[in-house]
C-alpha cells in the first residue's frame, strides 16, 4: 500500500481490544463454572470488552479500494494458501475429544454429583453446558442470573467437576497426538513456515 502512494497506511488502521484473560475469557461450560469472582459479575455472559478504535484513515474512494484488494491478493499470494487438511483434523479431534470427555464415566459421575449439589442449592440443574446456554441468549445479566451462576462456581469446587473433566479431555487429547503424530506435525510446520513468510514479509514491506 505504501509503495502504490498510500504512505500513512499502516494496516486496518485498528487497536486490538484488550485479549481476554483466563479467569473470564470462558468460565462455563461441561467442566461447571471456574471463578467465584467472574460468576458473581457476570453470570453466564462473555466480559464486556472496549471496542476498538479506529486510526487516522489511510485513504479511501475507489482507487484506495481497489488497491487494497489488489495488495491483499498479492500479499495472499505471497504468504501462501493456509494448510487446510491440517486445521481440518485439528478441529475433528477437538470435536472428537470433547465429545468422548462428556461420556466418559468418571465426568458422568463428577455431573452427576454437581447435579445433586445444584439442586441441594435451590437450583434444577442436571447439565452444566445446557445450564450455561440457558441464559447466554439473554441480552442483559439478570440477579436470577448471577445466583445461578454462584452456586455454579459452588458445586464445581465442591465435587472437583473441572478437575475430573479437563484431566481426562487432557488423557484423550494426548492420546490423539500420539495416533496423529504425523500429521500434527507436518501441519505445525506448514504453520511455521507461513509464519515465517509472513515475518518476511512484513520486514520487507517496513524497510
Amino acid at each position: 500500500m505504501r509503495r502504490a502512494g498510500y504512505t500513512g497506511f499502516t494496516g486496518d488502521g485498528l487497536q486490538a481490544a484488550r485479549a481476554p484473560d483466563d479467569a473470564t475469557a470462558l468460565p462455563a461450560g461441561g467442566w461447571g463454572y471456574l471463578g467465584a469472582e467472574a460468576a458473581a459479575t457476570q453470570g453466564f455472559h462473555p466480559p464486556k470488552r472496549p471496542r476498538p478504535t479506529t486510526g487516522p484513515a489511510a485513504g479511501s474512494g475507489e482507487a484506495y479500494d481497489g488497491t487494497r484488494v489488489d495488495c491483499d491478493r498479492q500479499a495472499a499470494e505471497r504468504i501462501g494458501a493456509p494448510p487446510g487438511a491440517g486445521a481440518e483434523l485439528i478441529g475433528r479431534l477437538f470435536d472428537e475429544s470433547i465429545g468422548a470427555t462428556g461420556r466418559d464415566g468418571r465426568v458422568v459421575a463428577a455431573t452427576k454429583e454437581w447435579s445433586a449439589c445444584m439442586t441441594a442449592a435451590g437450583f434444577r440443574a442436571d447439565d452444566p453446558a445446557a445450564l450455561a446456554e440457558r441464559f447466554r441468549g439473554a441480552p442483559e445479566t439478570t440477579p436470577a442470573e448471577l445466583a445461578t451462576a454462584r452456586a455454579d462456581a459452588d458445586c464445581t469446587a465442591r465435587v472437583n467437576l473441572a478437575g475430573i473433566w479437563f484431566a481426562v479431555l487432557a488423557g484423550y487429547q494426548r492420546q490423539q497426538i500420539e495416533r496423529n503424530a504425523q500429521a500434527l506435525t507436518a501441519h505445525q510446520e506448514a504453520v511455521r513456515a507461513q509464519e515465517a513468510k509472513l515475518a518476511q514479509l512484513l520486514a520487507g514491506e517496513g524497510s
